[in-house]
């Protein structure tokens, strides 16, 4: 979003003239597609939209220029457009106030980025971790938090000096910020804490990530006053909802899984797990359809589900599986199309005159399924408030 950012306030300092302005702004559009129309709005309103928001309201606000120059006696430049038509028509500014944009992003700059590392501040991160967040629970999406720490900066600090070690920090800072995505958030936490936001990624993904950056960190080599500084660090992950449905258990549950990786030895990632288990469980008493995988002839059966995760789910059988045994499993949420997901048998417990108790860990589910379960965990944990 950065990146965008700047190439709009170069396209709105370059060009000259409005209809130049809309052809520069279009073509960073055409570029980067709507995440583009969410970085103008941010730029030019400081408003927020979902990028498919975002795209329809920059078609809207395009079409918007051409009439009122069209329709008016004189030239209407975009910001005047801009103004009109969140002002009158679509009503999202209520009292807009005019300000220069160099000494608008001059102020925002010193109010959002930490001044060392050209990360957000944590301000500006607790802020994000709101919004993003609210849209996982809007889009039913994962989210995932990395929690990174250096290890022994104390040492960086008292044996090279604090300038050697804001040098480490700008240095691991700018790792961060060219591993990540554009939509992901980096911030210094405080002090020597990173912290990266990471939306619409599972918590898999998100290991593969910290252990990309973690790699980097550990191959750099910072050069200060002819000495060969080398820093590790390490990391906890957690991820929205498996881990924790609040921003605070979230937080809470990528330090804790950061802890864990500095009191086993550091320079590592560690995930976070409150127990064997990885994934929050919600009770699921509906009927399931069971079928073992690779014969023609099995059979169908049905099974009463005791309770369901992101990562899989238990159900009570007449008829026990052997652990490993392949199944495919038909779920139905909300009385809708049962969706159908690939599993493997992990536990099996006999009850006898209670029946077998059997537990599945998901292999692979289309993304119309994994929607479905993690919208039904969203509602069951905000529903229980856990």
């Amino acid at each position: 979003m950065q990146d965008l950012r700047e190439k709009i306030i170069s396209s709105l300092n370059e060009t000259t003239g409005d209809d130049d302005l809309v052809s520069a702004l279009s073509r960073i559009v055409e570029e980067h597609g709507n995440r583009a129309c969410q970085a103008i709005f941010d730029v030019l309103v400081h408003l927020n939209f979902e990028p498919h928001e975002a795209e329809e309201y920059w078609r809207k606000v395009t079409e918007h220029y051409e009439k009122l120059n069209s329709r008016l006696s004189r030239k209407i430049s975009l910001r005047t457009a801009l103004c009109d038509y969140f002002h009158t028509i679509e009503k999202k500014l209520v009292n807009p106030k005019l300000i220069e944009i160099s000494l608008f992003e001059k102020t925002d700059k010193l109010t959002r980025f930490d001044s060392l590392t050209g990360l957000f501040n944590r301000r500006y991160f607790d802020d994000a971790l709101i919004r993003e967040i609210s849209r996982a629970k809007r889009y039913y999406t994962d989210l995932s938090i990395l929690f990174f720490d250096l290890d022994d900066f104390k040492l960086v600090n008292d044996y090279y000096g604090h300038l050697a070690g804001d040098l480490v920090l700008q240095e691991v800072a700018q790792i961060l910020l060219h591993e990540k995505r554009d939509e992901d958030i980096a911030a210094r936490y405080g002090g020597e804490e990173l912290i990266l936001i990471l939306p619409q990624t599972s918590k898999a993904n998100a290991l593969v990530t910290a252990e990309r950056i973690r790699e980097k960190v550990a191959q750099k080599v910072v050069k200060y006053r002819n000495q060969n500084i080398r820093v590790t660090l390490s990391g906890g992950v957690a991820s929205f909802p498996y881990d924790g449905a609040s921003i605070m258990d979230l937080l809470n549950d990528a330090d804790n899984a950061l802890y864990n990786a500095k009191t086993t030895g550091k320079n590592k990632i560690t995930l976070f797990s409150a127990d064997k288990r990885r994934f929050i469980r919600i009770d699921f008493c509906k009927v399931i359809k069971v079928k073992e995988i690779g014969f023609d002839n099995s059979i169908t059966l049905s099974g009463n589900c005791k309770n369901l995760s992101a990562g899989g789910l238990l159900f009570l059988s007449n008829k026990p599986f052997g652990i490993g045994t392949r199944v495919q499993l038909e779920l139905t949420f909300n009385n809708e199309n049962p969706q159908v997901i690939l599993g493997t048998v992990v536990r099996v417990e006999d009850f006898q005159d209670k029946g077998v108790e059997i537990g599945i860990s998901f292999l692979e589910a289309d993304k119309t399924a994994k929607s479905e379960i993690l919208h039904y965990l969203l509602k069951q944990l905000e529903e229980k408030n856990l």
